[in-house]
């Protein structure tokens, strides 16, 4: 087996660790939107928080660290055009990465915030709140999972097919 080839199967076991924390995320989140028990939503909002930590953070980043790897040890050019390559399927996927990031940095981390702040008033108050409910349901944030979700099914399409 070479170095190349341990690499590339390492990402591709990183990768599934992380698709698998998204999907584990996210079926909390659903089975948690129709409940109206607070103690059942807040152990699920919990479930959804320990994917998170346990999966998606460090699957995604074991994700891109050994994928730089695999790119440089197999000659993929990382920039694609932007270093003189004709291959852009691997910017692309870069690309949308840093989306992924931004979106972080710039929904989750901070509406993410306020959510838990709703969650522990609702919990001390012993039911549901309107607050919490909106924010559970805030659009930007759902349409940023489904712009998450997107981007990794594509990701996912360009390295498998590579196709420019």
């Amino acid at each position: 087996m070479t170095t190349y080839n341990l690499l590339k199967f390492l990402h591709i076991l990183a990768a599934f660790w992380f698709i698998a924390g998204l999907i584990g995320r996210d079926l909390m989140r659903s089975v948690a939107r129709q409940t109206d028990d607070i103690r059942l939503f807040s152990g699920l909002s919990q479930a959804a928080g320990r994917f998170e930590t346990l999966m998606v953070v460090p699957g995604s980043l074991l994700v891109v660290v050994i994928g730089v790897f695999v790119a440089l040890r197999g000659g993929w050019p990382i920039f694609g055009f932007l270093e003189g390559a004709d291959s852009n399927w691997l910017l692309l996927t870069n690309l949308l990465l840093l989306a992924n990031i931004l979106v972080v940095a710039l929904i989750y981390l901070p509406r993410g915030k306020v959510f838990d702040q709703e969650l522990q008033h609702a919990v001390a108050a012993g039911v549901m709140t309107d607050g919490l409910r909106a924010r559970f349901n805030d659009p930007i944030v759902r349409w940023a999972h489904y712009g998450e979700l997107a981007s990794i099914f594509i990701i996912v399409a360009l390295m498998v097919f590579k196709p420019f």
